[in-house]
């Protein structure tokens, strides 16, 4: 075991090889039944002491399949217990006594339906072993509970309660990561999909500028909800739960009940493949910087056939007209006679979910300190990994190869040498706010290529 003293409290966590691991530290104030549909509150350290030895619950979500698959056994996802209150966060730490070590607090993605800061794919035990950084995973509220605007219920309840959580994570790390060893001034903040949205929204808020120092976004660009938009959605949701839960308030709705009805709003809304965002930031005033004036160190990254998760296979091929239906929510006109196949509509989820958008927002930047990188490993002989698919990269970023060897491929010293190079960039961009390559320039658009 390992302590940490903060004041009068004493946090105990666990000690791993070279590697000090605090699991399940609270970040905000335990819910009601009516607070859980509010914006989080800053939760100080005022107890005596934590356990932080063991995992705490994970957001209420639908089961997640890919989950599963990338861990190593196939029933992970099933092994978290789910709770209202999950606003617990993950601290992966040297052994050492050194301090201001550089910190990352990663984001996980997920649609703003799935995911959670513990689950096995984000566990930063590598990165840590390797390079010399702290890495902060954490849990925000999801779906329903999470970014559906609950005021229209109510005036005192609130949207965007998921930003509000990762907002008293960036304050918590900001006011205790230094009794850990890290340095508040050099916080990098890294997301993948989902989770880069989430800290693209909070780029927009100029008032958490001392709270962070650079960012790392992977695989996503933000599309905030329009509050007409939010206001249909909540709507719908009334309307379903006046139906399926006519005797239920809010105060008596549970977990399951949530999930039951987002279910139901989603059959509703037809299939989406994960494309309809039901779920998402809603734009409000609090985001009054504009994107492009963003004054910080950025990173970002795609893969080379992001869209191949979405259309797995030719059965999961949507109808032509739903597709096209879909694609116009991400601002794309798309004829029918392109969007017929499997291969045609996975490349135009690469083209106009990803790259475009991508490429549009760094020619924006006013900033010079940009840069972008394509995964592009994939392995065409084998089942799971024959393109580089969106969240295949994230592997390589955590150094959990031994996933590929669960799913039938033997790793080579190549695959080895790739993991090993992305954790030492990360870290250097961690360090130092640029990385080891020439950067991003509309004039000259210089590409990193990971492969």
């Amino acid at each position: 075991m390992v302590q940490v003293k903060i004041g009068n409290c004493t946090i105990n966590g666990l000690h791993k090889k070279n590697i000090d691991v605090f699991l399940g530290i609270p970040y905000a104030k335990p819910f009601n039944k009516i607070s859980r549909f509010q914006h989080s509150k800053f939760m100080e350290l005022s107890k005596p002491m934590i356990d932080a030895t063991h995992i705490q619950s994970i957001p209420p979500q639908p089961y997640n399949s890919l989950e599963d698959f990338f861990s190593m056994t196939d029933s992970s996802f099933n092994s978290f217990k789910q709770n209202d209150y999950c606003l617990f966060l993950n601290i992966w730490k040297p052994s050492s006594n050194q301090n201001h070590l550089p910190v990352v607090i990663y984001f996980y993605g997920g649609s703003f339906l799935q995911g959670h800061g513990t689950a096995e794919l984000y566990c930063p035990e590598h990165i840590v072993e390797q390079e010399n950084i702290i890495v902060v995973t954490f849990n925000y509220r999801l779906g329903a509970l999470g970014y559906l605007d609950w005021s229209y219920f109510n005036q005192h309840l609130n949207y965007n309660n998921g930003i509000s959580d990762q907002i008293n994570v960036l304050r918590w790390v900001h006011q205790y990561i230094e009794h850990f060893g890290g340095d508040s001034n050099n916080v990098t903040l890294m997301g993948q999909s989902a989770g880069s949205m989430s800290i693209m929204t909070l780029m927009q808020m100029p008032e958490l500028d001392d709270y962070y120092h650079k960012v790392m976004l992977l695989s996503g660009t933000l599309t905030t909800d329009t509050p007409l938009n939010a206001h249909t959605k909540v709507q719908h949701f009334s309307q379903l739960m006046r139906h399926y839960f006519p005797n239920k308030t809010l105060k008596t709705l549970t977990s399951d009940d949530i999930l039951y009805l987002m279910e139901s709003q989603k059959i509703e809304r037809g299939r989406s493949r994960g494309l309809d965002l039901i779920y998402q930031p809603i734009k409000d005033h609090h985001m009054s910087r504009s994107i492009k004036k963003f004054p910080k160190p950025t990173f970002m990254s795609y893969t080379h056939d992001e869209g191949d998760i979405y259309i797995e296979d030719a059965t999961r091929t949507l109808p032509s007209e739903r597709f096209i239906h879909l694609m116009s929510q991400y601002g794309t006109h798309v004829e029918k006679n392109d969007a017929l196949t499997m291969k045609q509509q996975r490349n135009l989820i690469t083209e106009y979910c990803f790259v475009r958008p991508i490429y549009l927002f760094l020619n924006q930047m006013n900033s010079c300190d940009t840069w972008l990188a394509r995964f592009d490993w994939h392995q065409p002989h084998t089942s799971y990994f024959k393109s580089a698919y969106h969240i295949l990269d994230l592997v390589f970023w955590f150094g959990h190869l031994s996933i590929l060897t669960k799913n039938h491929y033997s790793i080579t010293q190549h695959d080895m040498n790739l993991s090993s190079n992305m954790i030492s960039d990360l870290a250097y961009f961690a360090r130092k706010g640029k990385m080891p390559w020439k950067c991003y320039e509309p004039q000259h658009q210089a590409l990193h290529i990971y492969g």
